[in-house]
C-alpha cells in the first residue's frame, strides 16, 4: 500500500515539493526542450499535448524558448501540410545557434567536425602531423586546426557550447584521464599511445591549449560511437567495432553503449601478444616503405596507400602483407564477439576505405574461427569517425546540460 501510495505522490508532484513555482517552470522548460529535440516542429497546441501543460504555461514556456534563441518559427509547413483557415504557427529547433566541436589528436593526423544542435556536419578539416611529434606541438596543431575550422565555417565561437576530443592511447576510469602508458603494466606491455602523452595532464593540457573545457575520451572508442549514430551501425544495440589505421583498436558497444571497463580498457584486447597486432602492423609498414624504395624509418600515408593498392592488382608480397593484418584483425575481433554475441561486426579506420582488399581475407580468417558469425560492414565514416564521434560525446553533453533542472 506505502508503495503505491508514494507512486501516486511522485506522480502529481514531479518538482518533488507542492508550490515551487521556480522549479516546476524549470521542469517544463527542460520537457520543452526535449520535446522539440525529438520532434520536426511544434505547435502550441503539439506543445501543451508533449508536456501536458495549460495553454498559458505553454505560451510561456515558448515565448521563453524563443526569448532564448533555442527555437524559431518554421518557414514552412511540415510536410506540405495545408488547411482550410489560418495556418497553425510551426516552431522548430535553431539547430544552427548551437554547435559543437569534435576533434581527433592521432598519431598520423589531427582533425575536426563541427555539427549543429540536430548533429548535421557543417564543417570537416584535417591536417597531417609529424608521427614523432611532442605533446606541444601536436595538441597546437589540432587547437590552430580547431581555430580555422570555426571562422572558415561561417559560425563562431559564441555558438559553439561543447567541445570534445578522442586522443590516441587514453583511458577514462574513476579517477579520471591517463594515458594508457600509465597503467600499472602499460609500459610493459603493446601498448600505443602518443609521445610523450604519459608524462602530461592530458585534460589540463588539452583544455589549456584549446581555451576552454574539453571532454576527453579514446579515439577508437568514439569511432565506434560514431558508426552508431551516422555510419554502418545505427540500427544495432549490440556491436563490435574494429579499427584498421595506421594502428589497429577495437571497441564494443553494449546497449547502445560503449563499453569501457572499470578502467576504461574494455576491448583492449591489441595487449595480447598472441594475436600478434603489433608485428602485423610493423609488417606492414616495413613492406610499404620496401614496395615505394624509401629509406625513411617510417612509411608515410601515401606508400600505405600504394601497398594497399599493389595488393589489389595481385602484387605476391603485398597480398600477404596485408593478408597479415586482416588475420590479426579478425583474431581479435573473434575474441570480442565470442564474449559479446553482437549483433553486427563493422570494419572501420582509414584501411577500411581500401573495401574488399582488406575486407575479404578479414572475411576469410573471421568465418575460420567465429562459431556463429554475426553479420560483417564496412565503415560508412572512414577516416572522419573519430572526430564524428568526439562531435557526438559534445552534444550529448550539451544536451544533457540543456535539459538539467538544479534541485
Amino acid at each position: 500500500m506505502r508503495q503505491d501510495t508514494r507512486g501516486k505522490q511522485s506522480a502529481q508532484t514531479p518538482a518533488g515539493r507542492s508550490g515551487d513555482a521556480g522549479l516546476l517552470r524549470k521542469l517544463n522548460l527542460a520537457a520543452a526542450m526535449r520535446a522539440f529535440l525529438d520532434a520536426e516542429s511544434l505547435t502550441v497546441s503539439g506543445l501543451r499535448t508533449s508536456i501536458g501543460v495549460s495553454r498559458p504555461t505553454a505560451d510561456e514556456v515558448l515565448s521563453t524558448l524563443l526569448d532564448q534563441g533555442f527555437i524559431r518559427e518554421a518557414a514552412e509547413q511540415p510536410n506540405g501540410e495545408r488547411s482550410a483557415g489560418r495556418p497553425a504557427r510551426h516552431f522548430e529547433v535553431d539547430a544552427e545557434a548551437f554547435n559543437v566541436v569534435g576533434v581527433d589528436i592521432g598519431a598520423h593526423k589531427v582533425a575536426v567536425v563541427i555539427c549543429d544542435l540536430r548533429g548535421n556536419t557543417v564543417s570537416v578539416r584535417r591536417r597531417s602531423v609529424d608521427p614523432d611529434l611532442g605533446p606541444a606541438g601536436r595538441i597546437g596543431a589540432a587547437a590552430r586546426l580547431m581555430e580555422t575550422s570555426v571562422r572558415q565555417s561561417g559560425t563562431s565561437w559564441d555558438r559553439v557550447r561543447s567541445v570534445a576530443c578522442g586522443i590516441t592511447g587514453t583511458v577514462t576510469d574513476g579517477s579520471g584521464v591517463r594515458d594508457i602508458r600509465n597503467l600499472p603494466a602499460g609500459r610493459n606491455l603493446d601498448v600505443y599511445s602518443l609521445p610523450g602523452f604519459d608524462s602530461i595532464d592530458v585534460v589540463a593540457e588539452v583544455s589549456a591549449r584549446f581555451k576552454r573545457d574539453v571532454l576527453i575520451a579514446n579515439d577508437i572508442h568514439l569511432a565506434a560511437m560514431a558508426e552508431q549514430w551516422q555510419g554502418a551501425a545505427t540500427e544495432a544495440r549490440d556491436l563490435v567495432y574494429m579499427h584498421a589505421g595506421r594502428r589497429i583498436g577495437s571497441a564494443i558497444v553494449i546497449d547502445g553503449r560503449i563499453h569501457s571497463g572499470r578502467h576504461g580498457l574494455g576491448a583492449s584486447i591489441g595487449a595480447m601478444k598472441i594475436l600478434g597486432w603489433p608485428e602485423a602492423m610493423a609488417s606492414l609498414d616495413q613492406q610499404s616503405r620496401r614496395l615505394a624504395g624509401s629509406t625513411a624509418d617510417k612509411a608515410t600515408g601515401e606508400e600505405v596507400l600504394a601497398l594497399f593498392n599493389a595488393a589489389a592488382a595481385g602484387h605476391d608480397t603485398a597480398v600477404r602483407t596485408v593478408d597479415r593484418v586482416a588475420e590479426a584483425l579478425a583474431l581479435g575481433a573473434s575474441a570480442l564477439v565470442h564474449a559479446v554475441d553482437p549483433d553486427l561486426v563493422v570494419l572501420g579506420g582509414g584501411l577500411s576505405r581500401s573495401g574488399d582488399v582488406l575486407a575479404g581475407p578479414f572475411r576469410r580468417h573471421f568465418a575460420e574461427t567465429a562459431l556463429d558469425a554475426p553479420e560483417i560492414r564496412l565503415s560508412l565514416l572512414g577516416d572522419e569517425s573519430v572526430a564524428l564521434g568526439a562531435a557526438r560525446m559534445a552534444l550529448e553533453d550539451l544536451e544533457a546540460r540543456m535539459l538539467a533542472v538544479p534541485a
